[in-house]
Formats: C-alpha cells, sequence, structure tokens
C-alpha cells in the first residue's frame, strides 16, 4: 500500500465531501495511515479527525455536518456498506 497516496486520496475525499473511509485490512499501516493524513492536513490548514469504526479508517472534517447527527447516524454515514457476499456454489 502507498501511504503517501491513499492518505493524500482520503484527504482530499474529505476536503471535498466533510469525510472520507476505507475499509482497512489486517496488516494494514493503519497507525501511520492516520499520521500521514493529519500531517497532509496540518500542512494545508484543515481541520480533520481520523478514527476507526469497526475495521474501517475514517477521516472527518472538524466543520463537517455530521458531528450533528446521532450516533447511529454518523457511524451509518461513515461506514461504507460492506461489499456483498458471493453464494455461489452454495
Amino acid at each position: 500500500m502507498d501511504v503517501d497516496a491513499v492518505s493524500a486520496a482520503l484527504l482530499r475525499t474529505a476536503i471535498r465531501d466533510q469525510q472520507a473511509s476505507r475499509r482497512m485490512d489486517p496488516g494494514d499501516p493503519v497507525a501511520e495511515l492516520r499520521a500521514t493524513v493529519r500531517a497532509l492536513a496540518r500542512a494545508g490548514g484543515v481541520r480533520i479527525r481520523t478514527g476507526m469504526v469497526d475495521d474501517v479508517l475514517v477521516v472527518v472534517r472538524a466543520d463537517a455536518d455530521v458531528w450533528h447527527e446521532s450516533a447511529s447516524q454518523m457511524r451509518e454515514k461513515l461506514v461504507p456498506p460492506r461489499p456483498p457476499t458471493s453464494t455461489r456454489g452454495a
């Protein structure tokens, strides 16, 4: 995984859409991604928050509308749906 490219993409999306998320796999460099996104945001003067929701890394602008939502609504908006599971051969 290209940490710099993924971090930059997450930040660009969060700036544009107020939030960004990416599902993480075991072994992905989550701490490094979070630190890199925060460093890029700080350098660009953008206030963000990063965190994990289950296996999803989320990046949210500090001024995002989602902060005014309930916890359940926020979670629903931040976590992308799981891809469908194939039932072929079952």
